[in-house]
């Protein structure tokens, strides 16, 4: 018990400088599929609980991917980048949209099968410039 108490006090001053700053989040699409992702979700949540404000940005290449090849699109591209025509940008809203919601419901879905069971979290999406 005694190298818990220590870790504990250890770490009190990280938290305490780390309270009330934003911590942007990167999660790579890979990520959001992994079996893991439900412990990365609880230490988010952990993390809100400190006091810092995270700002989740999420990668959805594999799932861009996987629904061009679905629907039969090649994707094209040109000089390292994708060049997203309409049909490409079906995907691309299909993909984003549904791993959106699905990261939103994990947020929801998880407090409550979690020890932060209670907390406060509100969840803000968009597509937000500042």
């Amino acid at each position: 018990m005694h190298d818990y108490v220590t870790w504990l006090r250890d770490s009190s001053p990280y938290i305490n400088s780390h309270r009330e700053r934003t911590f942007v989040v990167m999660l790579p699409g890979d990520g959001l599929e992994h079996p893991n992702f439900g412990n990365i979700v609880h230490d988010l949540v952990l993390l809100h609980s400190l006091g810092v404000r995270l700002v989740l940005v999420f990668g959805s290449r594999p799932q861009i991917e996987a629904r061009l090849a679905a629907r039969g699109i090649e994707p094209r591209v040109h000089r390292g980048l994708r060049i997203t025509d309409s049909a490409a940008l079906e995907c691309v809203i299909d993909a984003v949209g549904h791993m959106r919601i699905a990261l939103e419901a994990r947020l929801s879905m998880d407090m409550a099968a979690s020890p932060m069971q209670g907390a406060r979290l509100r969840v803000a999406s968009g597509n937000f410039v500042t």
